[in-house]
């Protein structure tokens, strides 16, 4: 997962990636006895977890390099 200033850019999604996406839905419906829309609600909810799984990684990376810029703002400060 890229974060602040290493971040890729996201993938432009096409027709192919909406149909592939249909499909699983379908799959996933059908192998799992649910519906379509139970289906999607599910897999939102996967969407959400994941994202605020990805905004807790980038929080953390984020917490680190106020750290490191607390512990170099120190040093300097010492050696004034």
């Amino acid at each position: 997962m890229g974060t602040l200033f290493n971040q890729t850019t996201r993938k432009d999604y096409f027709d192919n990636d909406a149909v592939k996406f249909l499909d699983t839905v379908k799959t996933l419906a059908r192998d799992h006895g649910l519906t379509v829309e139970e289906t999607c609600r599910v897999l939102e909810l996967s969407m959400k977890i994941d994202d605020y799984d990805r905004k807790d990684e980038q929080l953390a990376v984020l917490g680190r390099l106020i750290k490191d810029l607390i512990d170099e703002i120190s040093m300097l400060r010492e050696k004034l």
